[in-house]
């Protein structure tokens, strides 16, 4: 067997600081143990339950990987390289299809079990089953080799870490015994993670303490995001910004990473500049639009994202939200200049456009059917595109409806049941975030908004590839996706981040920032 790593550009939040004293903090309470006492986030939506399936749901990323761990993970220097957590180390075969893994053998759950390959196996099994095995496209199957060995076949040799990520690092991975002691972990979580949840309240918060017997207290090579700076990390429910904002200046929240750049001013520079910091964030996960690649033709695709004016939706969704320019941004460290989109559809509403390409579309004013999410965000996008497309003679009907629901209709199986889907796109690289619109293999042939094409196939597999991942192939899947108006992308979120004094160095991951990692003024 050969040794083999391969590389990967992580996506990271576009951070400027803001703020404008520069008097050295006083020092923050430190506890004996070394820990700040106790830290009270803001997030915007309901986790929903605590079970370990899917990290970016109702804002789990900012604690999941506090309670929960993945076999892998990627280095927080952003080189992409993969670094050991629950397992220390992998061979590949020669023809690339087979991993060898070794697990660390001393790894424990907060009920004392310890973690063994059949474990993963059954979290891989669980997943997988529950139609949660994103980004799977390459995964064959687990065999357990003995009780700290197992190896993944993979279909045919990966040719990037960015194929199977997901399988590696955002597969989260517990005890098969511990899942059936809790009766699954829905409303009680048992992980290997730094921290325990000690309080679940749905629609409200979730409270963290500080694992004292977590097994990678001695493990110096696992990352920084798996530090436990915070002795009780409080996670508050808060759907509304200016109530978070409220919040803060009441001081009934620490840190919020969603306050609307109009409100940042106080923070910056008045009546609480010296209580708080303030960085402005630019977030790798943008919004896109995507019509039906089986019931809409390229001429209404194109009169469809003519009529979409992002400057209006961008201003309907709220004040952090911005217009997009690009199939990506400048969050992600392969994104270059001359990657923009200037003068398309992307950047430009021409009314007089998408009426001649709706005369040649041979639409005839039936009700076609936009499905979102029914979060806060999503519905005001979608209300203002059937606004903008009304205005051209393009009928919508909004069907806003929840997380599970959308994978499902979204489905090939219920193609006749949607128009155009809009969403949030993002992941560790720039060309990781266009996976699901471009690769014909993410819903058994076809992509996710049903398209099936072999020189989108093509030309997004050479961008995506190792050896090819260059501004150069990146500019021609953009050009290839915008002449057959197959994506158009909405806006970019960026916001200001707002977190207590006491934080002297905040922690961020691949454009989210992980407050228990954060370092305290006075910490050592």
């Amino acid at each position: 067997m050969k040794k083999k790593v391969l590389s990967l550009m992580l996506s990271a939040a576009v951070t400027v600081s803001l703020s404008a004293a520069t008097a050295v903090p006083a020092m923050a309470e430190i506890l004996d143990n070394g820990r700040y006492d106790k830290l009270v986030v803001a997030i915007a939506e309901d986790p929903q339950d605590l079970e370990g399936d899917d990290v970016n749901v109702g804002s789990r990323y900012y604690w999941i990987y506090d309670v929960y761990q993945a076999l892998f993970d990627f280095a927080d220097d952003g080189s992409g390289e993969l670094k050991p957590c629950i397992a220390k180390e992998y061979e590949v075969s020669e023809d690339g299809t087979v991993w060898t893994v070794k697990l660390n053998e001393d790894v424990f759950d907060s009920d004392g079990n310890n973690i063994t390959s059949s474990d993963v196996k059954f979290c891989f099994d669980w997943i997988i089953d529950h139609g949660q095995a994103i980004r799977f496209d390459y995964f064959d199957s687990i065999e357990v080799i003995d009780d700290y060995t197992f190896e993944f076949h993979w279909k045919e040799e990966p040719p990037a870490i960015a194929e199977i990520e997901f399988p590696l690092v955002r597969t989260l991975i517990y005890s098969e015994k511990a899942y059936n002691d809790h009766g699954g972990m829905t409303t009680e979580a048992c992980g290997t993670g730094c921290y325990i949840v000690k309080e679940f309240v749905s629609g409200s918060k979730v409270v963290l303490e500080a694992n004292d017997e977590y097994w990678g207290l001695d493990h110096e090579e696992l990352q920084g995001r798996h530090k436990a700076n915070v002795q009780t990390l409080e996670l508050d429910v808060v759907s509304e910004s200016s109530t978070a904002v409220i919040g803060l200046e009441t001081g009934t929240l620490d840190v919020c990473h969603y306050v609307p750049l109009s409100m940042s001013e106080e923070f910056i520079s008045g009546e609480y500049a010296e209580k708080y910091n303030v960085e402005t964030i630019v977030q790798g996960d943008y919004w896109y639009a995507a019509p039906n690649g089986q019931t809409v033709n390229a001429d209404l695709r194109k009169a469809i994202f003519y009529a979409i004016d992002n400057n209006a939706i961008a201003a309907a969704m709220g004040g952090q939200y911005v217009p997009a320019t690009t199939l990506g941004n400048s969050a992600y460290k392969d994104y270059d200049e001359s990657l923009e989109a200037t003068g398309t559809y992307i950047d430009t509403m021409d009314q007089d456009k998408a009426k001649e390409c709706l005369e040649a579309s041979g639409y005839n004013g039936e009700e076609l059917t936009l499905i979102c999410v029914n979060n806060e965000a999503a519905t005001k996008a979608a209300q203002m595109i059937q606004i903008q497309c009304a205005e051209v003679g393009i009928n919508f009907a909004i069907n806003a409806v929840t997380n599970d629901t959308y994978n499902t209709i979204t489905s090939p199986a219920h193609s006749d049941e949607w128009d155009m889907m809009i969403n949030t796109l993002g992941g560790p690289s720039m060309v990781g975030s266009w996976h699901l619109l471009m690769d014909n293999e993410v819903n058994n042939g076809v992509t996710f908004s049903l398209i099936e094409d072999e020189k989108l196939q093509e030309v997004y597999e050479a961008a995506n590839a190792d050896a090819t991942h260059d501004a150069e192939h990146m500019r021609e899947v953009i050009d290839y996706v915008i002449d057959n108006a197959y994506v158009d992308v909405l806006v970019n979120a960026s916001t200001s981040l707002v977190y207590t004094k006491d934080i002297e160095s905040m922690y961020y991951r691949e454009g989210y920032y992980t407050p228990s990692a954060s370092t305290f003024v006075g910490q050592e």
